[in-house]
Order: C-alpha cells, then sequence, then structure tokens
C-alpha cells in the first residue's frame, strides 16, 4: 500500500472511531439549543450510535428510561435510521414508546416511523384541547403505526388508533365508557383521526390535525341507555342536538 494510501486509511480509520464513540450528551445539548429548549434530554449517557436517557421532555410531554440504537450506515445515505424504545408499557400514568424512526439528514423537518407503537396517558392527551367542558379523563390512548411519512406535511400514514379503558370522572362519579377505536391516515397534507363506531358513546367523528399542530373536531354523540343519566344530563348543558338527536362536536 502506498503512502498516501495508508495516510488516507488512517485518517478514515479515526473519524470512523470518532463518530463511532460521540458522546451522546454533546448531541442531547444541540437538540436542546436547536429546539430553543423545548427538547430536553436529562442524564444522557452512551454514545451517539447506542445512548440512554434517564428521561426526555417535549411539549409537555416526558419519557422516561429512553434507549435508542443508531444505524451507521444510514449516514451513508444522508439518513440517521433510529430504533427507539422508552417509557413503561405497563404502567398506565407513563408514556410508552417502540419503533423505528428515520430523520432526513438534510431537512430535519422529514422524518418517517414504521412499526411504531405508543401509549399515552388519556389526560395528558386531552389536556392539549380546548373543550367545552373540563373533562378528568383516565385510560390510555394507544397509537399503532405501520407507516408515517412526514415531508413535512402529512404524505402518508398507515395507522390505527384506541381510547383503552376510557373512564371520565364527574361530581357524582367515575363513568366507565369503555373503549374506543380509530383509524390513522393524511388527507391533503393534513393527520386525519376517523373515529369509528361501536362504542357506548355512539360517538364518531373527524379529528384533523396541520402541520403547525392546529386542530378542528367534528363529530356527534348519544350516550347509550346503559350509562349514568349524568352522562346525559351533562351533554344537555354543553351540546347542540341534530335532526337525528345526536350531541353535534364543533371544535
Amino acid at each position: 500500500m502506498k503512502t498516501w494510501q495508508w495516510i488516507v486509511f488512517v485518517l478514515i480509520s479515526y473519524l470512523v472511531f470518532l463518530i463511532a464513540y460521540f458522546p451522546a450528551s454533546y448531541v442531547a445539548a444541540q437538540i436542546h439549543a436547536q429546539t430553543n429548549q423545548q427538547v430536553n434530554l436529562m442524564q444522557v449517557t452512551g454514545t451517539l450510535f447506542n445512548g440512554k436517557a434517564a428521561a426526555i421532555e417535549a411539549n409537555g410531554f416526558r419519557v422516561n428510561n429512553i434507549e435508542w440504537s443508531l444505524n451507521p450506515l444510514s449516514l451513508l445515505l444522508l439518513n440517521a435510521e433510529v430504533s427507539l424504545k422508552g417509557g413503561a408499557i405497563r404502567d398506565s400514568e407513563q408514556i410508552y414508546v417502540d419503533g423505528e424512526a428515520s430523520v432526513n439528514l438534510l431537512s430535519v423537518d422529514s422524518f418517517s416511523l414504521t412499526d411504531t407503537q405508543i401509549f399515552v396517558p388519556a389526560k395528558a392527551v386531552l389536556s392539549q384541547f380546548k373543550l367545552p367542558v373540563a373533562v378528568t379523563a383516565n385510560g390510555r390512548f394507544r397509537v399503532n403505526i405501520d407507516q408515517l411519512e412526514m415531508t413535512p406535511t402529512c404524505t402518508l400514514l398507515q395507522g390505527t388508533g384506541a381510547w383503552l379503558n376510557a373512564e371520565v370522572d364527574t361530581p357524582q362519579q367515575a363513568v366507565n365508557l369503555g373503549s374506543f377505536n380509530a383509524d390513522l391516515s393524511c388527507q391533503e397534507g393534513d393527520l386525519t383521526v376517523s373515529i369509528n363506531e361501536g362504542n357506548n358513546l355512539q360517538l364518531t367523528g373527524l379529528i384533523v390535525v396541520d402541520s403547525t399542530g392546529k386542530y378542528s373536531i367534528n363529530g356527534q354523540f348519544l350516550p347509550n341507555d346503559e350509562l349514568p343519566s349524568v352522562i346525559r344530563r351533562a351533554a344537555d348543558s354543553f351540546f347542540q342536538r341534530n335532526g337525528q338527536g345526536f350531541y353535534q362536536i364543533r371544535l
């Protein structure tokens, strides 16, 4: 091997070594700065390719015990392919996430998710919406994403969602509403959640969220006779009925 080839080989080996052992704590600090302190990774250990964090906080949500593994070969294609896992799947008060993410290094607003499962406490999600009546909710939202492509608008989404063991607190009692199911998709660049029939509220509707986080909710419901009368009384106080007798939701 010629001298210049040895020099190139040594330089490349050195760069690979640096990248392989690049401290994850430095990357976490850069993420914190680049997001205007909106994303915070705490007690970060390990490297860029294999690391851990005691928790990550963003937009009021917190995931504990995050672990990640970055595919080094994906960087050659200017993508960062990362396996993520964190939270507690059996703790209804915690978020849980397990999936595969890919981020375009030339445009960090463009990313994809595949084979991803997420659980989020219902009270944490509903607190993000301005509802016409204050609701204290229990249970957990489950999201299964087969494929999601953001570029940065919603280009492709195949997945399902559910509200498991749905429960709301009323002044008189806690009311179990059963479970709700929904289909997830993209429509004209917006993320959509289509709530399916077959639940105790006879709730159907469409939630649309655009790339800026703005949302609209259009639906209807009619509590069945198995639910306590307090649910219907609350509905009479805060919602208007349509011609079929269903209470309308317009947000």
